[in-house]
């Protein structure tokens, strides 16, 4: 009896012995998977970072082309500026006129806001007045080298006398054309219109100018002020 109350003891003991190293076992593994996960999640942030880096970097722009940008804005916004003074119906105006260059012809003029410059057709631009469209210079320029101020004044004085019966303006009234080699102009008065013809050289330039202005506006004199700026582009 004795003896088997000791079997049965060891076998108890025996049976308790393995189920802890089982247990202990068991938990061992439980923390090492417990632990592998948390250095395959730290792992996978690694490159989610890294990649936000990249994607930085490739939406930052640059210092060079930052300062490009703006220099392409300060080259677009830039011109050249002039005052002009004109009298318009005995009043006296100063405005500030803009560059602006011939698309076809190879000139360039100073413009004054109230205006617009466009290509009337090949060989001809009209600067049109915004307010009226009616008032207008058209403007024909040639190089020296393949015509002569002589045949241009010929051509104007023949386009006015098909217009009316032309009075030729005086220096005075001409007295805008400063630095010019040669200039003549002519002026038809209708009632409340007229028609203004000048042709000009300056600068191995030889421009042809028609006027069609209103006693409403009366922007002549602003007219032959522009007119006078026109140079070789």
């Amino acid at each position: 009896m004795q003896k088997m109350f000791f079997s049965l003891s060891a076998l108890l003991l025996t049976a308790v012995l393995v189920a802890g190293c089982n247990t202990s076992d068991k938990s061992e593994e439980s923390d090492a998977q417990k632990n592998e996960p948390s250095n395959t999640s730290t792992e996978q942030q690694k490159p989610a970072s890294e990649d936000k880096a990249v994607d930085e970097s490739q939406e930052t722009p640059t210092s060079n082309e930052t300062d490009k940008d703006n220099k392409d804005k300060t080259d677009t916004s830039s011109k050249t500026e002039q005052e002009v003074k004109y009298k318009q119906k005995g009043e006296d105006k100063t405005e500030k006129a803009t560059e602006s260059k011939s698309a076809d012809l190879g000139y360039k003029m100073q413009q004054l806001p109230g205006f617009t410059l466009t290509q009337e057709e090949p060989g001809k631009d009209m600067l049109v007045s915004k307010e009226n469209s009616e008032v207008f210079m058209r403007i024909e320029t040639v190089d020296a080298s393949q015509s002569s101020y002589a045949d241009a004044k010929t051509s104007m004085q023949d386009y006015m006398n098909a217009v009316g019966e032309p009075a030729a303006l005086s220096s005075e009234e001409l007295a805008a054309f400063k630095d010019v080699k040669n200039v003549e102009g002519y002026v038809v008065d209708f009632d409340k219109e007229k028609v203004i013809g000048v042709v000009f050289e300056k600068d191995g330039l030889i421009s042809k100018l028609t006027i069609h202005d209103n006693d409403e506006l009366d922007l002549t004199d602003a007219m032959f002020k522009m007119a006078a700026t026109i140079s070789k582009n």
